[in-house]
């Protein structure tokens, strides 16, 4: 995934131009995203940094990247972080700027496979604040640091403007249609749990590398049983099924890793950089695309039995809401009592909707601005017949629905 850089070196007269244009503010009438977004391309050349992105404080202290400028649209609205989790986290639950000179050897880094951030490892995060309570964060990434005291300024100058476009639109529990593709598998009622590709990380100078042997080897065996569980309750083979969990067989991702171990990386770091290499493929079509989605739920799960940290918990009754729904998610989500599931990309593009498909759960897939949309905990209707779903249906629809 290629970030858009902005300016590399911003020239004086282009600094004093976007200085303009983010004192004038965005045009009016615009939605929350597009409007942070054109905030966070003033700041990328204000501050001469190829990233500026902007997270929102949403329900459950979660922090959602609202705006950006650098990387792919597709980011918006997925990528999620818990108040105190990684940098950005860090910042807004202590309420003060954290800067750090090279994210890759910090603790507090919560690395993200979509992102690749270790290209931008020179972190400035400062909390939005309204009235002493945290309203989100501004974060500013370079290839190397430090941030100055002037960049610290003007940054946290910048927040103003910032928390005041969030308070002034903020969309709170609107209706939202939406249509993509149906499963035929009939209605669904749940509460939406977006799903994070987050790879959690402790300090990775404390994980011996027969700890990542072993994490290896209890997440394979956690997938084995969750696909016999699934067999058991299908009616006819399922060929996604069989793909997915030959993918967590193959060697040769444990492999690499070790080799990254022998190369003097430590065990976490590993884990990051193939989930890195992974990401940069998943723009393949066909088994190739749907093996990589596969792979890096894959180290995904074995990053957080590495680190102690509990994978995210699906329960009863819950939407499951993702970019690609691996293997690995759908057969959880499944056990768990999932009422269905939510894709932004195509059905063809992961094999977990070929999966709950064949378990009976509605999918509808392709709602490529689902993450736009919903947040976590939102009530969501779908229709896996029609391909509607509906964000936060009111009372009336939601009897209708239920009929």
């Amino acid at each position: 995934m290629n970030p858009r850089v902005p300016v590399q070196i911003p020239s004086r007269s282009a600094r004093v131009q976007a200085a303009l244009q983010f004192a004038a503010g965005p045009a009016p009438g615009g939605t929350l995203s597009a409007g942070l977004c054109y905030l966070c391309e003033q700041l990328a050349v204000m501050t001469g940094s190829p990233i500026a992105s902007a997270y929102v404080l949403e329900a459950g202290d979660e922090l959602v990247l609202r705006g950006n400028w650098g990387y792919q649209r597709e980011v918006i609205g997925e990528v999620r972080l818990k108040v105190g989790q990684g940098i950005t986290g860090t910042c807004v639950e202590a309420m003060r700027p954290v800067t750090v000179d090279d994210a890759r050897v910090s603790e507090q880094f919560e690395y993200f496979p979509q992102l690749a951030e270790e290209r931008f490892p020179a972190f400035l995060a400062v909390p939005l604040l309204s009235g002493g309570r945290p309203r989100g964060a501004l974060v500013l990434q370079r290839e190397t640091g430090p941030f100055s005291e002037e960049d610290m300024v003007l940054a946290a100058g910048a927040t103003r403007a910032l928390t005041a476009l969030i308070e002034a639109e903020r969309p709170e529990g609107a209706h939202l249609l939406l249509t993509g593709a149906g499963n035929q598998r009939g209605r669904a009622l749940g509460v939406a749990t977006l799903l994070s590709r987050a790879l959690p990380r402790r300090d990775p100078r404390r994980a011996p590398p027969a700890e990542l042997t072993a994490a290896f080897a209890a997440v394979r065996e956690e997938i084995l049983q969750l696909g016999d569980r699934a067999r058991a309750s299908l009616s006819s083979p399922c060929r996604e099924l069989e793909e997915s969990c030959s993918t967590i067989l193959d060697a040769r991702v444990e492999e690499r890793a070790q080799e990254h171990l022998a190369a003097g990386a430590p065990p976490a770091l590993a884990l990051e950089r193939i989930a890195g290499e992974v990401a940069r493929s998943l723009g393949s079509h066909g088994p190739a695309g749907r093996r990589s989605v596969d792979i890096e739920a894959f180290l995904g799960a074995v990053a957080h039995r590495l680190s102690g940290i509990e994978a995210q918990r699906v329960r009863r009754g819950e939407l499951l809401v993702s970019v690609h729904l691996p293997g690995l998610a759908a057969l959880r989500g499944w056990a768990a009592g999932a009422t269905g599931a939510v894709c932004a990309t195509a059905p063809d593009a992961s094999t977990g909707v070929a999966i709950l498909t064949a378990l009976g759960l509605p999918v509808v897939c392709g709602l490529r601005q689902i993450f736009e949309s919903a947040s976590q905990g939102d009530r969501v209707a779908l229709d896996g017949n029609t391909g509607e779903v509906i964000v936060n249906p009111s009372a009336a629809q939601t009897a209708a629905w239920r009929r």
